[in-house]
């Protein structure tokens, strides 16, 4: 009776568990896994009970389950704001974020010329995301606030779903591991407890994600420096005569520093220019005085 009971057993437990995979997406038990495990497992001819108790089992898994869950919302903000000095202010930013038990996870300082600028990352429990905001628009002047929420409850309740049949299945699977006496058997079942196994800790990873992101938002803080806006005084005589004298004592000095600059070349040109001159314009007087036709001779008056 004995030996006939485990067999039984055996199979009741595989009927369970491919019944229960049958009825989760993304964990179905396919028709080569499925005869695999069959026939690893052996039913012994006229065992009472068997088909009766799978039936039931497969109207079990299929019965329709509502999961009711809160709404999985994750949401990230953006806030931009100049402020007096930068550095204090993000210094401010951190000591807030701890106050709502946040924490930062970047920050990138840069310095362009006198001015400094800050963008500071942090992540917030969503419960404070909005406080946090309050909190933080006091230590400036805010130029634009954003806030993007996602909706992800149906993703959560998707994998809430596959990692419980996949659980589930695993145990089953488990029980039949430590029932079974086969070579054959333990090698089938040991090969989808694995497969099983590997879905469910990539399920669980990306829940984990989830929870995490729906837990705590994320905002990013941009910090720059206020500008100081100077006077314009209105354009009159006034202003163009003192644009106008400015104006002329800029080409004024800009005539003095050409006149400096071409100077010394200037007297090396005339010390160079005036000799080779004055040996240009002799050489010229005594060619003319040599080339000049003799004057002629002037006749004598007859004499009575």
């Amino acid at each position: 009776m004995r030996a006939r009971t485990a067999p039984l057993l055996i199979t009741l437990a595989a009927a369970f568990l491919l019944a229960g995979c049958s009825g989760s997406g993304g964990s179905e038990t396919t028709a080569a896994d499925a005869g695999a495990v069959s026939a690893a497992i052996p039913v012994e001819a006229g065992a009472p009970g068997v088909s009766g108790e799978m039936a039931v089992t497969d109207k079990a898994a299929q019965a329709p389950s509502t999961v009711t869950t809160e709404r999985q919302v994750i949401r990230t903000g953006y806030v931009s704001m100049r402020v007096d000095d930068v550095a204090k202010t993000a210094f401010d930013v951190h000591a807030l974020v701890k106050k709502r038990n946040g924490v930062v996870s970047s920050e990138d300082t840069q310095s362009t010329g006198d001015s400094t600028y800050a963008n500071i990352t942090a992540q917030i429990p969503a419960a404070d995301l909005d406080a946090f905001i309050a909190d933080i628009s006091a230590l400036g002047n805010v130029d634009s606030v954003s806030i993007t929420a996602q909706d992800v409850t149906t993703q959560v309740v998707d994998l809430d779903a596959r990692i419980k049949a996949l659980q589930t299945s695993i145990n089953r699977m488990s029980q039949l591991l430590a029932q079974a006496s086969r070579i054959e058997d333990l090698l089938a079942i040991e090969t989808q407890l694995s497969q099983r196994q590997a879905e469910l800790d990539s399920l669980t990873a990306q829940r984990t994600w989830l929870g995490d992101q729906v837990a705590m938002s994320t905002i990013t803080v941009t910090l720059s420096p206020k500008t100081e806006i100077t006077d314009v005084d209105a354009p009159g005589f006034l202003s163009g005569l003192q644009s106008g004298w400015a104006a002329f004592v800029s080409l004024i000095m800009v005539a003095i520093t050409a006149v400096g600059f071409l100077l010394p070349f200037l007297l090396v040109l005339a010390v160079i220019a005036i000799p080779l001159t004055l040996v240009i314009v002799r050489q010229t007087r005594q060619r003319q005085r040599t080339e000049a036709p003799p004057a002629p001779e002037q006749p004598t008056p007859p004499t009575e």
